[in-house]
């Protein structure tokens, strides 16, 4: 038997090895992301080391070896240090030292392990960034990956109104239809059996396809033709998950690819439309929107509202006791109980016992205080900055500005879910809004940045000394250079 399993092993080490050496980074983090949506501990995982391994896991593994390989290779693009990198650094710092100085186990029942979180959360996360930042950005190979994404999106949406119509036998993995796992059953929650993480998937896939139809080819009619067509399947999915953070942040994102990717009479009847829409939702449903029935009753959709009074009440109470460096890193349930005791508000502090946080900020804010808010705050206005500049470029290729507002819309999504739900205890919340800003990054480095005014210096004095043929030379090669197509 285990002859028969290292002959099939050997052309799957070949192809790995192939893989390694010639594959693109970016196809490999896009194939991560569904690894991690579709394959979590639920359909497999296998505890080593101390640590829980899925497949997503060693996948991750393999995509940190082929990182490593082109870097070995010259196969990287590093131009120099930018000012959100080191904020991001710091704030990773911060995180970690916030991390390591607490046990690093589970201390409360059902609470994640403190390690796993922080490497879940933040590191994977981190790692992706490291590997979009600095790998060379190709409109082939993107494409590749953008088609992947959208594959996976269509799936995904189809999943969705599969769940709501309890088409079980068609529902893959079989373990969704599972109301024991996860949270959110009788809502739309996919592989993720999580509505929130859901509805931020099949919105940035969307958007995906939205840049690439609306802002990249507008007369294309194919690409009309398929964005028509999967876009009510999209927005119905969207709506299934009966998440109002996720409608918001639908609303967002319609926002930021109609004032950035239209122009003219389609953008104004789109706000026209938009808003007269928005406003007859609310004078009809307005009082519905905080207290609808989901997998649960209206009543319990309304305590849940009301439940983050709560939340706000007690962080707000553990940060004046500790304003600076906060309680570490998830350690909100360990010290709240306390301050669930409270009787000097009305407020039913006891509701939220044995809750995880539902606010990101007031959570970073709980465990790593002010010094790690603020770093936060940092890191977020430079990247922010950073696609702000790329947008505005007006010289760089179409896509390359699409990139910029893809990062718009993923951090806008990202923004509006940390103010409704803790987003770092998997590695897809951070890992899809850092995958962004890392191509972001790498989009205004690559295609941007002008070559060192030391080099153009040599080459004025080399063609200065070497007459007139060297001066053509010269010239052809300084105008390849500032050609950003070429970059890539």
């Amino acid at each position: 038997m285990e002859f028969l399993i290292g002959i099939l092993a050997l052309p799957l080490i070949l192809w790995g090895i192939i893989a390694l050496v010639k594959g693109s980074l970016h196809v490999s983090v896009a194939l991560f992301i569904v690894l991690t949506s579709c394959f979590p501990a639920e359909f497999f995982a296998l505890d080593a080391i101390g640590l829980t391994w899925t497949l997503d896991r060693f996948w991750f593994l393999g995509l940190v070896a082929q990182y490593v390989v082109h870097s070995c290779r010259s196969q990287t693009v590093f131009k120099r240090m930018e000012f959100c990198d080191m904020a991001a650094g710091l704030f990773l710092l911060w995180v970690a030292a916030r991390t390591f100085t607490q046990p690093l186990g589970s201390v409360v029942p059902k609470q994640p392990p403190t390690l796993m979180h922080f490497i879940n959360g933040y590191g994977i996360p981190a790692a992706l960034y490291v590997i979009l930042r600095t790998a060379p950005l190709d409109r082939k190979q993107l494409r590749q990956a953008a088609w992947i994404a959208s594959a996976f999106g269509i799936y995904l949406a189809i999943t969705a109104l599969l769940e709501v119509m309890h088409a079980w036998p068609l529902v893959f993995p079989r373990f969704i239809s599972d109301p024991d796992l996860g949270i959110h059953f009788g809502r739309a929650r996919g592989p993720y059996l999580q509505s929130v993480r859901l509805g931020m998937a099949l919105l940035a896939i969307w958007m995906l396809i939205a840049i690439g139809t609306v802002w990249l080819h507008p007369r294309r009619r194919i690409a009309w033709g398929q964005f028509v067509l999967v876009t009510p399947l999209f927005l119905t999915a969207l709506f299934v998950t009966y998440t109002r953070s996720v409608w918001l942040a639908t609303a967002a994102s319609l926002g930021v690819l109609t004032m950035l990717g239209m122009r003219g009479v389609p953008r104004r009847l789109v706000i026209v439309c938009g808003l007269s829409g928005v406003l007859l939702v609310l004078g009809i449903k307005g009082p519905d929107l905080v207290a609808f029935k989901r997998e649960y009753s209206a009543a319990e959709t309304r305590e849940s509202t009301y439940m983050r009074a709560a939340f706000a009440y007690v962080s707000w109470q553990m940060f004046r006791d500790r304003p600076l460096t906060g309680f570490g890193f998830n350690q909100f349930q360990v010290y709240n109980p306390p301050y669930l005791a409270d009787r000097s508000t009305s407020i039913r502090l006891e509701s939220i016992r044995g809750y995880v946080h539902h606010n990101s900020y007031l959570s970073l804010l709980v465990d790593l205080g002010l010094i790690g808010v603020a770093l936060f705050a940092l890191a977020g206005f430079t990247f922010a900055r950073q696609a702000w500049i790329l947008w505005s470029a007006r010289g760089a290729p179409a896509w390359v500005r699409g990139i910029a507002m893809w990062g718009f819309s993923v951090g806008i999504t990202h923004a509006i879910q940390m103010a409704f739900h803790e987003v770092s205890f998997s590695p897809f919340e951070n890992s899809l809004l850092l995958a962004s800003l890392g191509l972001v990054v790498a989009a205004k480095q690559q295609f941007l940045l002008r070559p060192p005014y030391h080099a153009l210096d040599q080459r004025s004095s080399t063609t200065h000394q070497r007459g007139p043929i060297a001066k053509k030379v010269s010239a052809g090669s300084q105008a390849e250079d500032a050609s950003p197509s070429t970059v890539a």
